[in-house]
């Protein structure tokens, strides 16, 4: 089992979309992912179709079929109850791995989508990720964010010593100004993947519709290369 987590300490980046789609492009080859929504705000149960769950169903780890490869454990709106359990534990950093993977061994991979914050969650998903997708768009205030997850990633790793990371530039708009002064920032950058998933209309459209949007070709190629990334 492979462990993701899409995360940025800024929101508004398109965490979920990326999630979500990631997602479907790994069922789309025939292996099994559940979701773990981790925000409160629980964008990603709401794409799902799923509604928030209770805390008591949260922690007894009880996941939603989405179909015969997908699944969810849907966020509850109560987590910061939930984190102040954990912050009473001796290895508080432990919760996620002692706690909600051992359920999720029959899945290939697991990913979790994370709040815009450095909850105890949080720190629990980047303790247990084997990747994480860190999610930036072409503006100075999500950019600015990968000095201080570079920070936060270092740290993790004398936990998780094997963690990597990623770059990903989401809603990249080719030749535009913006972009790209964005990607020459990013190619400086170790982590950065070099993989961009485009503006496109179409991702707006099918989170309405609820149904991933990697039926278009230019949307599937980088969602493919993201998927091989680990």
């Amino acid at each position: 089992m492979k462990t993701i987590a899409i995360a940025n300490r800024k929101g508004g980046v398109g965490k979920t979309t990326i999630a979500y789609n990631l997602g479907a492009t790994y069922a789309l080859s025939g292996r099994r992912v559940c979701f773990v929504d981790l925000d409160s705000q629980a964008n990603l149960s709401t794409l799902c179709g799923v509604k928030p769950c209770s805390l008591e169903n949260f922690k007894a780890v009880n996941i939603v079929d989405l179909s015969e490869r997908l699944a969810i454990l849907p966020a509850t709106k109560v987590f910061p109850v939930l984190e102040n359990e954990i912050n009473q534990l001796i290895d508080r950093n432990g919760y996620l791995g002692a706690r909600i993977l051992p359920h999720l061994t029959a899945f290939d991979y697991v990913i979790m989508d994370t709040a815009p914050s450095l909850s105890v969650l949080n720190i629990n998903a980047l303790c247990v990720a084997n990747m994480v997708h860190i999610i930036v768009n072409a503006d100075s205030f999500s950019l600015a964010g990968l000095v201080e997850m570079r920070e936060i990633l270092e740290q993790v790793r004398t936990i998780n010593p094997d963690l990597d990371y990623r770059i990903i530039l989401n809603a990249a708009i080719k030749g535009r100004r913006l972009t790209e002064a964005a990607l020459s920032a990013l190619r400086k950058e170790s982590g950065y993947s070099g993989i961009e998933i485009p503006n496109r209309q179409h991702f707006i459209d099918s989170n309405a519709l609820r149904k991933p949007a990697i039926d278009m070709p230019d949307i599937m190629e980088p969602f493919q290369k993201l998927a091989r990334e680990i």
